[in-house]
């Protein structure tokens, strides 16, 4: 199972889509070395919405960051191909690949018309440069989740889900009030897929948050308001809500859904829906579920032992970790020893790192390594370094792609390694990870 199957077995409402997008034409290489930069950008104030278009096209090309406060204006355009336009090259503007995310949300999202910013919150971690939107940039996007289009209001919610989790990791989110209270109307519309769009975005924001809550104040502030309407979702007459409900209640790792979701395990079994809770509840970890989790690692199905190690490596239980432990010494599961090695560098025990980090080489856990190696985050970017010249080409390429979301500058030297490696998967995964890792100049074209 790679990660993007992992996705589509957990997160189903991805390929649920809405909307038919608009084709929009590259303007040419050629016609946007004619023009200076500043003309380009004084013409996205003409009048005429042709000419706009046109500015806009060649700006979009072009890649330059400097052009994105320039471009906010056109977030509130009057004409809607121009809006739509505004809103997928600011989010273009800010990715690390956008032919990679394009590529990687194409696998997920299996419906005409979907569009670049729903593409790129579906790829997650890694999806952006470690530049970060101007403050202009978030407020348009805002005010057009407020606009009477509702092709417009679906690309804002994700494109604020793709721009603002960085600047909520670095604790710069300015406009979190505005963003969480537009957000709360649309999770309320009659509209499903709306209720969706806000759902998801909802998850990752607050989400987001709790890396770093001594620094968003805001977020933390209605995190319970947040997650009790998302609860509310777990209810919907729409299957794909429910799931995306439980999703972002995980994600949030709202505390008290914990109940509510213990009860859909009971109900659900092994139903997507019953899975969907258990890994939610998994994800929040809460002390009181510890029992539940202890419980179920006698389950025939070893995706649920896993979830119950997950779970229980979430609570930082002592006395339950200890039974667990004892408990697992015997599963032959793979699924489940690689839980466990994930149980044991969670609480601070990194003997198992290998049998993590090999999880790349095996179909069925890519999806878990790169999950959890992430979710581990900075303290075992060291450890990853030694595994850059494993022999397997899988093993350094998944490396390589972490090493990019939890490492930082001091990763750049083994990446430029592994940037030259002869496997053109490792590569290009370096690549992607450079890029995350290094600023890019405001002045300077996006690098191909």
């Amino acid at each position: 199972m790679t990660r993007r199957d992992r996705v589509r077995a957990w997160a189903p409402w991805l390929v649920r889509l809405l909307v038919a997008g608009a084709c929009i034409a590259a303007a040419s290489q050629a016609s946007a070395q004619q023009m200076a930069f500043e003309e380009v950008v004084a013409n996205l104030k003409v009048g005429d919405p042709k000419v706009r278009m046109d500015a806009l096209k060649l700006l979009r090309e072009a890649g330059y960051l400097e052009a994105a406060p320039a471009i906010a204006p056109l977030l509130s355009d009057p004409v809607p191909e121009i809006q739509a336009l505004a809103l997928e090259t600011e989010v273009a503007l800010f990715l690390v690949d956008e032919a990679y995310s394009r590529a990687f949300g194409k696998d997920l999202v299996k419906a005409a018309g979907a569009t670049l910013p729903l593409y790129a919150f579906a790829q997650g971690p890694g999806a952006t440069i470690p530049n970060t939107a101007p403050a202009s940039v978030i407020r348009g996007i805002v005010l057009a989740a407020a606009s009477p289009i509702v092709h417009t209001r679906f690309d804002a919610v994700y494109a604020l889900g793709v721009l603002a989790p960085p600047l909520i990791a670095r604790g710069t989110f300015v406009d979190a009030k505005a963003a969480t209270d537009r957000l709360m109307v649309i999770i309320r519309e009659p509209d499903a897929t709306m209720r969706l769009a806000a759902t998801h975005v909802l998850g990752r924001l607050i989400g987001a948050a709790l890396k770093n809550p001594a620094k968003n104040a805001d977020l933390m502030a209605v995190r319970g308001e947040v997650g009790d309407q998302v609860v509310a979702g777990m209810n919907d007459s729409d299957e794909m809500i429910r799931l995306s409900s439980m999703g972002a209640l995980g994600e949030m790792r709202h505390d008290r859904a914990a109940q509510s979701l213990t009860d859909a395990v009971g109900y659900y079994k092994r139903s997507t829906e019953g899975m969907a809770a258990l890994d939610a509840l998994a994800h929040i970890g809460h002390p009181g579920s510890a029992t539940v989790f202890v419980a179920l690692l006698e389950s025939s199905d070893q995706q649920v032992r896993r979830l119950a190690v997950e779970g229980l490596a979430r609570t930082r239980d002592r006395n339950a970790l200890a039974s667990m432990f004892i408990r697992t010494t015997s599963d032959k599961s793979e699924v489940v020893q690689h839980a466990v090695a994930f149980a044991r560098a969670k609480n601070g025990d990194f003997t198992q790192m290998t049998r993590l980090v090999e999880g790349f080489s095996r179909s069925g856990l890519q999806a878990f390594a790169f999950d959890d190696l992430v979710e581990l985050g900075s303290p075992i970017a060291a450890s990853l370094v030694g595994f850059a010249s494993h022999k397997d080409a899988k093993v350094r390429a998944g490396v390589a792609e972490v090493l990019g979301i939890t490492g930082s500058e001091s990763s750049l030297v083994v990446l430029q390694t592994l940037s030259r490696d002869k496997d053109k998967l490792v590569a290009a995964a370096a690549d992607r990870s450079r890029k995350r890792l290094l600023p890019r100049e405001a002045t300077q074209p996006r690098v191909p």
